[in-house]
Order: structure tokens, then sequence, then C-alpha cells
């Protein structure tokens, strides 16, 4: 499975550390989209999962992940009740559009940063 979250993005950041320490069967890899040289403008504005040639985006993509790490298998049943029942995407996307992008030490040297004005 491999995870695509935005290094500008704190939040995004933080999770795939804490998802990266939790994966001790080694399911996962992490990269950043914004190494990607063209990704879909979608992926700035959700989490996206890519497995078994689908993909997972937003709150499918955390239930997803959270399929993958074993710590994280007692909450997968309230996750699809979540999803069933809307609340996991509605707080998904609450999250998603009050993160803050910051590209600190995502530069290369000499380059300024650039986020795009349609980021969110």
């Amino acid at each position: 499975m491999i995870v695509y979250y935005d290094s500008y993005c704190k939040i995004c950041t933080n999770s795939s550390t804490i998802w990266k320490r939790l994966d001790w069967r080694n399911k996962l890899t992490f990269d950043s989209f914004r190494n990607m040289k063209d990704y879909p403008l979608e992926m700035e504005k959700s989490l996206h999962v890519k497995y078994n040639n689908r993909w997972y985006k937003g709150y499918s993509a955390i239930i997803q992940i959270a399929k993958m790490l074993p710590l994280l298998w007692v909450l997968v049943p309230f996750m699809y009740i979540f999803k069933f029942i809307g609340l996991g995407n509605i707080i998904y996307k609450l999250v998603s559009n009050n993160r803050r992008l910051v590209p600190v030490n995502q530069c290369a040297d000499g380059d300024s940063c650039q986020i795009n004005p349609h980021s969110r």
C-alpha cells in the first residue's frame, strides 16, 4: 500500500510518522505527493492511498491504513460505522479544510517555496 500525503501539512506529516511507527509488518510505503512531477490536484485536498490497483481518498484512505495496522484493527468496525452514518467524512473534511500548509524545509537550496494559491 502506498500512502500519498502532503509534506507541506503538519497534520499529514505527523500522521504519517505515527503510522510508520505502528507499521511493524512493513505493509505501508509513504511518499509525499509533492515529490511527484505531475500529481493530480485532488491530492492537495485529501489523503490518497493506492492499494491493489485501487485508489482510496480522504476518510476511506484512513480506513484502509487502519486495516493494515494491527494496533488499529479494533477501531476499524467503528470507522465503518462512522463512514456509514456520514460522520467520518464530515470530520475528515472539517480537519482537511482547516489545515495549514507550510513548506518548511521542503524547497531545494536556492529555490523559493511556492504554494499554489488554490491549495487547501
